[in-house]
């Protein structure tokens, strides 16, 4: 089974537990995974409790399965410690060198407004799932009921993108993907320079 195949499998595991302890819509015994059957229990009442905890546990499960993730300008960013006062890190456009046969040259030295610089995607997760979080910083409701956290996820670079605390300095912003509901576009507001950070 491919890791693709998994994780859709898993993910619509999680789905009819989900629509079962939030709408109380039981699934029938063929429909269940073996190791959800226990839940269908001969007396037909739900232990929301035990339908919760297993909802927690088969999302972790797919979370640890996600699949790769796009890359657009990733291998233009480079994560390093921001402008911004106590930020921490922070992202930059800095664009590899081409070379020319003889020459170095800037492969792209401008990011043109408009333009998707990156992906912000992660750990999915929902209004419910996100409550059971212990640190909810890199966490980013995408639209609806769709959430995502990057806090574990380095190599996500968008997680870098920091908030300048003076709105002049913004360049990108966070558009939500509507092909995949479990992301975020990072787009250029206006044309990112060679050396700027991302806010």
């Amino acid at each position: 089974m491919t890791s693709t195949v998994l994780f859709d499998s898993v993910s619509s595991r999680l789905a009819y537990l989900e629509k079962w302890r939030e709408l109380a819509i039981r699934p029938e015994l063929n429909e269940c995974h073996e190791d959800d059957q226990y839940l269908l229990n001969e007396e037909g009442i739900d232990d929301v409790r035990e339908l919760s905890q297993r909802c927690l546990a088969v999302r972790k499960i797919m979370n640890s399965m996600l699949p790769p993730h796009e890359l657009v300008l990733d291998d233009e960013l480079v994560v390093r410690k921001s402008t911004v006062p106590n930020a921490g890190n922070g992202l930059f456009f800095e664009p590899s060198k081409c070379i020319d046969f003889l020459h170095a040259m800037d492969c792209k030295s401008i990011i043109p407004s408009g333009s998707i610089i990156c992906y912000y995607t992660g750990h999915r997760h929902n209004f419910f799932s996100q409550k059971y979080l212990q640190d909810r910083s890199y966490l980013l409701n995408v639209t609806g009921d769709f959430l995502v956290d990057s806090k574990d996820l380095l190599q996500i670079k968008a997680r870098y993108v920091n908030d300048p605390l003076n709105s002049k300095l913004i360049n990108c912003t966070f558009v939500p993907d509507y092909e995949d509901c479990y992301r975020c576009k990072v787009v250029a507001t206006r044309d990112i320079h060679s050396g700027e950070e991302l806010f």
